[in-house]
């Protein structure tokens, strides 16, 4: 089997996650088993790694599992064998946007490496497991269908604007028409993209005739979900793209939409009217509430008391993760400034010799008076990410914010309700499983190697630098030959020096190739 051992995600503009694999020597002994990870998640969806056997070759592969119709992922993907002597002869072998399709979920190399390899060359340990790490980037969701138009609908297009009566946004109640696209996977919910052709007589859309485009959410209502995507309609000339839209889905499912100054009739295009979305992001949300007692005062409005009499009221403050993990959120006011203390109330439930890796983004929520108009302000030094081992009760960690404790007295506080009370949203991000909760012999591997690449990069830099020194005192010299009286630019040589064929015995050769490659590399950049 294929344990997941560690993670690592990488705070690069590809946003790499890499994954750490413990392989178990049933992969070259065991020819009749199928030798397959547990589902893990990157880019907002599922994925497994799996192992092809003969007698001879191992082969490995990248397999999608939340396949969908219409739907296609593109991943930038590197596969590693990592080896117990040293990093410069590990195994790897890696693709650049490959795809991925319901037709094709899996991507790999069936001819990876040789069986007697893997124990001739030092990648296996005594017990016949290798380690392989997964690096993933770059991972792109599209989805791409057409609506095909009704000819009743397209003619009424042409000619007519449709009135309606919706009090909610997705709602087809007192519509004429309103067209869906299949059903696709991602971030582990279902969704489809509904597209109101005239439009939607509500707050967001105005039901002038122009398109409203809703993405739906239709599984997991137990939270809210942030969500952020991108939708093309039309095609050729008749072509609109929304760019990047950031929208909320709520407790229903619901959204606030795209409302783009088109009409329906302009997008279609023979018959059709063609749709490309993007998914970007899918992270669910919670919610929880803490209360605040004024000594001196009344609410959280006015007063005479001090600041240093606010208290965060002993409410149970609850709330639960995608993995349905209890929290809970404490506001202390007992610095300064307001700080939350977050703790895993559900710790006991991690397995026995796992970790759990939890990552988060934690947001007060910020009032604007009479607009009504919330507006998240994350925390400083978010996302936050902990690791969890099985233990009776977590003592939790404290999340710093920059609100001080005086701003909680002020009239009208922008970060309190009318009753006082301060909302903290949570952003679940990402959460992994992980075998071995303790330092293992398997770490020596990545450590050794982190070792050995220090000592390559401080050699590197070392002769790095003894050359640009060697390439300075030349620079020095060539500038004083020069400078001295009688040199001649025709000649080539001082008067009295030497000939054309005589070479100055401070020259090195490697130094001289090196000068004039750096030369010629700053004349052509």
């Amino acid at each position: 089997m294929a344990l997941l051992y560690r993670f690592v995600k990488l705070q690069d503009r590809a946003q790499s996650h890499v994954f750490t694999f413990v392989v178990t020597k049933s992969v070259t002994r065991d020819l009749e088993r199928d030798v397959t990870s547990k589902e893990f998640s990157c880019g907002h969806q599922r994925w497994a790694i799996t192992f092809s056997r003969t007698d001879k070759v191992v082969g490995v592969y990248l397999v999608w599992k939340t396949t969908s119709e219409a739907m296609r992922v593109y991943v930038d993907f590197t596969f590693t064998l990592l080896n117990r002597e040293h990093f410069s002869v590990n195994e790897a072998f890696s693709g650049k946007q490959v795809k991925f399709t319901l037709e094709c979920p899996a991507q790999g190399n069936r001819n990876y490496i040789p069986v007697s390899d893997l124990y001739g060359r030092n990648f296996t340990d005594a017990n016949g497991e290798f380690q392989l790490e997964l690096s993933m980037g770059h991972v792109r969701t599209v989805f791409d269908t057409e609506f095909r138009v009704p000819q009743t609908l397209f003619g009424h297009a042409l000619t007519h604007r449709h009135a309606h009566a919706s009090s909610k946004p997705n709602s087809a109640a007192g519509n004429a028409a309103k067209l869906e696209t299949s059903y696709f996977t991602f971030g582990g919910f279902d969704w489809n993209l509904a597209l109101y052709p005239h439009g939607t007589k509500d707050l967001h859309g105005g039901g002038d005739g122009r398109v409203s485009v809703y993405l739906n959410r239709c599984t997991g209502f137990d939270h809210q979900c942030r969500v952020r995507y991108s939708v093309v309609l039309g095609d050729a000339d008749r072509r609109i793209d929304s760019g990047v839209v950031d929208d909320v889905s709520d407790s229903d499912g619901k959204s606030y939409g795209w409302h783009p100054r088109a009409r329906f009739n302009d997008l279609i295009y023979k018959g059709v009217v063609r749709v490309h979305l993007e998914m970007l992001l899918a992270n669910t949300l919670s919610e929880v509430i803490s209360s605040f007692v004024f000594p001196g005062g009344g609410g959280s409005g006015g007063g005479s008391g001090g600041a240093a009499g606010v208290v965060a009221a002993p409410a149970v403050t609850q709330c639960y993760d995608r993995d349905k993990q209890a929290w809970s959120i404490k506001s202390d006011c007992h610095s300064e400034t307001v700080r939350l203390h977050m703790v895993y109330k559900d710790i006991h439930n991690v397995p026995r010799n796992h970790l759990r890796y939890v990552c988060w983004t934690a947001y007060l929520l910020r009032f604007h008076g009479k607009s009504g108009h919330v507006e998240p302000v994350p925390l400083p030094g978010a996302p936050f990410s902990h690791y969890y081992a099985q233990e009776s009760s977590d003592e939790g960690i404290i999340m710093e914010t920059d609100i001080g404790v005086k701003e909680l007295r002020e009239p009208n506080c922008p970060y309190l309700t009318d009753k006082g009370q301060l909302r903290v949203q949570v952003e679940w991000e990402e959460s992994y499983l992980l075998f071995q909760a303790t330092y293992h012999k398997y770490d020596d591997v990545s450590r050794l190697h982190n070792q050995q690449m220090r000592r390559e990069i401080m050699t590197l830099q070392a002769e790095n630098y003894s050359l640009e020194r060697q390439l300075f005192s030349y620079q020095k010299s060539i500038a004083f030959a020069h400078s001295r009286p009688g040199f001649s630019d025709q000649e080539g040589t001082p008067e009295g020096g030497r000939g054309d064929d005589e070479e100055p015995p401070y020259f090195d050769e490697r130094a001289l190739s090196y000068s004039r490659s750096l030369s010629t590399d700053t004349e052509y950049a």
